[in-house]
């Protein structure tokens, strides 16, 4: 759906116009960090356990992500190119499917986990839970990442090799060189943010068994004690978020009721909704509390916008917001409304990763579409918000509106918002807490230009 065309070669241009990112972000010294990674910047490697050509945006130490990759799967490469069952210590991972379809198979052979199967495609988010092992199958094109810090307070990997991965199998490769650069089973490695160097710790993630109960062993032990599994017992005992409406799925995850969450997360469980403040559709899909991700939203935004319903100015405090660009394009100027700042501005397409600091407002143009996330914990060991609003944005700005609708909708310059992952709601902040309303989402009939289903 999402037709991204990145390079394996960097060139000239691409040197430049990174020399003048680095210009415009150098107005604001105090603000470490890239304001923007183009596609064009990315880092192409060959990732041999996944036989994927993957192409890794150079994130640095001041960022919250861990990892962020564009990747190409061929269906080729399941029969003689499998990708190696692996897990991934202390972080979930996320894929966003651009284009194609596949399979995520989830589980170990029985060992420690009962194997789950989902299908995929385009527009669908899927969720590989921490240290369940998993491979995937199919051709498709998606975006991969993570956050550096798991919601529950674990950096992944070290400081400056942030991406962990545990081998479970070694499968077969067709060449000498494949086969030479393999990783034994139960093998721990922790990669740098473009997967070019690696800290090898060798054969030490640990050996996964049950726990064998002596009493059934006793000499004096004569009545054969009733068997309970344990995913039952959990399945039973634990409320469940169910994300997704896709039952089939629903009860997949259930066979391993102790990782919580769902595996996938279709198109339908995001349905497309108006932001006022920004002028634009949006559809967030469902997260829940053991995400690592606090929203994953799908905007959709009209060029035409910019002069009735312009962007307000926000920023959002404690946290990085990323923006990964998936058609069209526009700029993000940064520093409207806030005097503390100098403006920095930016041109974007499709294949760039925007990369919004930390309490700077922000203000968008153009016509695009981009998928918009952030991480609950920051690499500062900051929680933005609170478990169950985890979303921040401070406003600076009230932008003109055309309806007395949305005119209502939007927020005054000062005022502090948390909202949950889905936006649905809005907590008002200080004192500590105004309001907390209804997020006025049902203004689709207002804009037929970006809703033609209402109208229909």
């Amino acid at each position: 759906m999402y037709k991204i065309d990145m390079k394996k070669i960097r060139e000239e241009k691409d040197i430049l116009q990174c020399a003048k990112d680095m210009k415009e972000a150098a107005k604001n010294p105090l603000v470490p960090g890239a304001r923007i990674i183009r596609g064009a910047d990315a880092v192409s490697v060959y990732v041999n356990e996944s036989a994927c050509r993957q192409w890794f945006y150079p994130l640095s130490e001041v960022n919250d992500l861990g990892m962020f990759t564009y990747i190409e799967k061929e269906a080729k490469t399941d029969n003689d190119r499998a990708w190696t069952i692996q897990y991934h210590p202390d972080v979930n991972l996320y894929y966003y499917i651009l284009e194609g379809s596949g399979k995520v198979i989830f589980g170990d052979d029985n060992k420690s986990f009962e194997t789950e199967v989902y299908d995929f495609t385009e527009q669908e988010v899927v969720i590989i839970p921490r240290e369940v092992p998993y491979y995937m199958e199919g051709e498709w094109k998606a975006i991969c990442f993570h956050a550096r810090t798991g919601v529950f307070g674990t950096v992944a990997g070290t400081n400056r090799y942030p991406h962990p991965v545990v081998t479970v199998n070694k499968p077969s490769r067709p060449t000498e060189a494949e086969s030479n650069n393999q990783k034994e089973p139960g093998n721990y490695t922790c990669y740098d943010q473009t997967m070019t160097r690696q800290l090898d710790f060798g054969n030490v993630s640990g050996k996964r068994s049950e726990y064998i109960n002596l009493e059934n062993v006793r000499s004096d032990y004569t009545e054969k004690s009733g068997t309970y599994d344990i995913n039952d017992l959990y399945a039973e005992v634990t409320p469940i978020d169910e994300q997704t409406h896709i039952i089939s799925n629903i009860k997949e995850a259930k066979k391993n009721a102790t990782v919580l969450g769902a595996r996938v997360l279709k198109r339908k469980d995001a349905p497309p909704v108006y932001n006022a403040n920004a002028g634009l559709r949006q559809s967030s899909y469902p997260l829940t509390w053991t995400d690592d991700i606090a929203i994953c939203n799908l905007a959709e935004k009209l060029a035409s916008s910019d002069e009735e319903r312009p962007f307000d100015s926000h920023s959002h405090p404690d946290i990085e917001e990323y923006k990964f660009i998936l058609s069209g394009s526009g700029s993000v100027t940064i520093g409207v409304g806030d005097e503390t700042c100098e403006e920095e501005y930016y041109e974007f397409k499709a294949g760039d990763l925007v990369i919004l600091p930390r309490g700077l407002a922000h203000v968008d143009a153009g016509g695009y579409s981009a998928l918009y996330f952030h991480a609950k914990q920051s690499v500062f060991g900051k929680t933005p918000g609170d478990s169950l609003y985890p979303h921040i944005a401070y406003v600076y700005t009230r932008p003109h509106r055309p309806t007395k609708e949305e005119e209502e909708a939007l927020n005054d310059p000062g005022t502090f918002i948390k909202m949950n992952s889905r936006e649905t709601y809005n907590v008002y902040c200080p004192n500590p807490i105004e309001r907390i309303e209804k997020n006025p989402t049902d203004m689709t009939h207002l804009r037929p230009d970006l809703f033609p289903e209402t109208e229909a």
